[in-house]
C-alpha cells in the first residue's frame, strides 16, 4: 500500500511537473543571435528577427495569430498610448528575467524602459491577452477576418492610418491576383488554377501592415497537389496539401529577400493550413529606402484575404511585362536535344532547308551559354548575327545529297586518320579559341551582310552560292558564344548584350519583380560581366 501511495504521488507529482513544463512552453522565448521568438498564453507568436544586410539594419518584428481581433501588438500600443519601439515591445512580452537578446540590448531604449512608467519587464504579457475587444455589432458572413475587427487598428494603434486597404479579396474577384500556373510545378495547378499576387511599396523606410488569409479547402478548392516527384515526399507519386503561402521580402543586393530567411538561397514564407485562418501584422524601420513587397503565392480562386499597409503608392502586380513579349524563338532556328553521340550532338547550318529566307540552323541547347528559360524553356537570344565555337571536334560540308564536299573553297574534316579533329588538322589556335561564322540573322538582319564562314571553314571567306549544308560535331566540353559584329567584331557578347535593349529591360522587370528562379543564373552571369553596371533594380 505505501508503495501504490508513493506511486501515486509520484505520478501526481510528474504530471503536475508536467503541465508547468507545457505551460512554460507556451510561453516560450526562443533567443538566437539573430531572432527571439514570445509565444504567449493565447497562442499568439511575436518573432523578432534582426536583419543585417550591408546598409539596411534593423529589426523586423512579426506577429502570427488565429484570431482577427487579438492583436497584441496592437493592444499594447493602445496600452501605453504610444508607438513603442522593437526594444520596448520585447520587454514588455518577455517573461520577467528572461535575458536579452543582444541585437536588441545593444541599444539604449531597453535602458529607457526600465526608468519610465512601465518599467517592469513583461508588464504587458497579461493586460495585452485580455485587453478587451469589440463586437461586431452586424454580424454577416465573414471573408477572410471581419472587417471591422481586422480595421480596427487603422485609425490609431500599432499600424498608425494605412492608407491602402484592400478587403474581402478572393482570387475569383480581386484582379491583383494573377494565374501562375506556368511558374509552379504543373502538378500544383491539377484540380485548378493557382494564383500569385505582389504588393509593392517602393523607396520607403517604414513599412507596416497587416494580412488575413483564410485556406479554404473543399472540393472545389482542393488544395492536394498529386504525383509529387520529389520535394513534398519521399516516395512519389503522393498526395500532399499545398496552401497559400505568405512572404514578406525586401530589396536588397539586386534581388528580394524574405524576412524569415534573408540570407537563403529561396525566400520562405508561411504556410495557411487548411480551412484555417492566420493573421500576420508586422513591422519594419531603417534608415535606408528600400522597397518592400507582400506576397501571395499557391493560393486557390476561393481562398480569402484582407489586406492593409501604411502607404498609399503601393502597386499591385502591375501586369507587366508580359512574357508573352519575351523574344521568341526564331522558326529558324531549332534548338535540340541530345546526348554525346547523337545526331543532336551537332550545330547544323542547312542552305538546303529556307525558311523566312534563312538556312535552318540546329542548335543543342546543352551548349548554350547562361540563358534565362521560362515555362523550361530557353528565351533565345535576339541581337546576334553568328556563333563561335569552341574545342568542336570536325567540321564537314554536305550537299544535297548528303555527299561530302572536299573542292575549292570549302575545307573539312575528314572522319578517320591521323589528321581528324579539328586539333589535328588545323592547330590549338581554332580548337582553343574557336571557329565562327556570321550572318544577316537576328540583329543583323537588315545590315544587308552576307553570310561569312573565314578560314577554317573555307578557304576564301566565302559567300554561300549554293545550297550546302554545314555540320560542326561537338565534344562533351565544346563552348558556344553568340557573336555580334556591329557591336564588337572580335569578342563575344556579355550576358546583358544578348537581347535587343527593350527586350533585355523587359526580362530584368520581370525578374525584378517576380524573382523568378529561371533567371537567376543569367542574372548572376549579367552582374559578374559587369559588376560596376548590374542591371538590377536599385531603389
Amino acid at each position: 500500500m505505501i508503495m501504490i501511495g508513493l506511486f501515486s504521488f509520484i505520478s501526481c507529482e510528474k504530471t503536475e511537473q508536467t503541465e508547468i513544463e507545457a505551460t512554460i512552453a507556451d510561453e516560450l522565448v526562443e533567443i538566437s543571435d539573430t531572432e527571439a521568438n514570445v509565444v504567449l498564453s493565447n497562442g499568439n507568436k511575436i518573432r523578432f528577427h534582426q536583419i543585417d544586410d550591408g546598409e539596411f539594419n534593423g529589426v523586423f518584428i512579426l506577429e502570427e495569430s488565429d484570431c482577427d481581433q487579438c492583436s497584441i501588438l496592437n493592444n499594447i500600443t493602445d496600452l501605453a498610448d504610444k508607438e513603442l519601439s522593437e526594444e520596448e515591445i520585447f520587454w514588455a512580452l518577455s517573461e520577467p528575467g528572461t535575458p536579452i537578446p543582444s541585437f536588441l540590448a545593444s541599444k539604449n531604449t531597453i535602458a529607457n524602459a526600465k526608468n519610465n512608467a512601465l518599467q517592469s519587464q513583461g508588464w504587458a504579457r497579461s493586460i495585452a491577452v485580455d485587453f478587451p475587444i469589440g463586437i461586431d455589432p452586424n454580424p454577416r458572413r465573414v471573408i477572410a477576418c471581419k472587417n471591422r475587427n481586422f480595421t480596427s487598428s487603422i485609425a490609431y494603434g500599432f499600424l498608425g492610418k494605412p492608407e491602402f486597404v484592400a478587403l474581402d479579396k478572393t482570387p475569383n474577384t480581386y484582379n491583383g491576383f494573377v494565374n501562375d500556373c506556368a511558374s509552379v510545378p504543373a502538378s500544383y495547378c491539377n484540380k485548378g488554377p493557382r494564383y500569385r499576387l505582389h504588393a509593392v511599396m517602393n523607396g520607403i523606410k517604414k513599412w507596416k501592415g497587416k494580412i488575413c488569409s483564410k485556406a479554404v479547402q473543399n472540393r472545389n478548392n482542393d488544395h492536394i497537389a498529386s504525383n509529387i516527384s520529389g520535394g513534398l515526399c519521399q516516395s512519389p507519386p503522393c498526395d500532399a496539401y499545398v496552401g497559400p503561402e505568405l512572404y514578406f521580402e525586401y530589396y536588397s543586393g539586386g534581388k528580394w529577400k524574405s524576412m524569415k530567411n534573408p540570407n537563403g538561397a529561396y525566400p520562405e514564407g508561411f504556410e495557411v493550413p487548411a480551412n484555417t485562418t492566420k493573421v500576420y501584422t508586422y513591422s519594419w524601420n531603417t534608415s535606408v529606402k528600400t522597397s518592400f513587397r507582400l506576397r501571395v503565392k499557391n493560393a486557390m480562386g476561393q481562398d480569402q484575404f484582407d489586406f492593409m499597409m501604411d502607404k498609399k503608392d503601393v502597386v499591385i502586380d502591375p501586369g507587366t511585362p508580359d512574357p508573352d513579349d519575351f523574344p521568341e524563338v526564331p522558326a529558324h532556328i531549332d534548338l535540340s536535344y541530345g546526348s554525346l553521340g547523337g545526331q543532336n550532338y551537332r550545330i547544323v547550318v542547312d542552305f538546303t532547308t529556307i525558311i523566312d529566307n534563312k538556312p535552318k540552323i540546329s542548335i543543342p541547347v546543352q551548349f548554350l551559354p547562361t540563358l534565362p528559360y521560362y515555362e523550361d524553356e530557353v528565351i533565345f537570344p535576339n541581337n546576334f548575327c553568328g556563333m563561335r565555337i569552341k574545342k568542336a571536334d570536325r567540321f564537314i560540308w554536305l550537299n544535297q545529297g548528303g555527299e561530302v564536299v572536299d573542292t575549292f573553297p570549302y575545307n573539312y574534316v575528314p572522319e578517320n586518320g591521323p589528321d581528324d579533329s579539328i586539333q589535328e588538322l588545323f592547330g590549338n589556335e581554332f580548337y582553343f579559341d574557336g571557329i565562327e561564322f556570321t550572318g544577316p540573322i537576328g540583329a543583323c538582319e537588315e545590315a544587308n551582310e552576307n553570310w561569312s564562314f573565314p578560314y577554317p571553314f573555307t578557304q576564301t571567306d566565302t559567300v554561300m552560292d549554293k545550297p550546302l549544308k554545314l555540320v560542326i560535331e561537338l565534344l562533351q566540353d565544346s563552348e558556344i558564344e553568340f557573336l555580334n559584329y556591329n557591336i564588337h567584331p572580335q569578342e563575344p557578347l556579355d550576358a546583358d548584350e544578348l537581347f535587343e535593349d527593350v527586350d533585355f529591360n523587359e526580362l530584368i522587370e520581370f525578374f525584378n519583380e517576380t524573382f523568378y528562379e529561371g533567371f537567376e543564373q543569367w542574372v548572376d552571369a549579367v552582374c559578374e560581366d559587369n559588376p560596376a553596371d548590374c542591371p538590377l533594380e536599385n531603389n
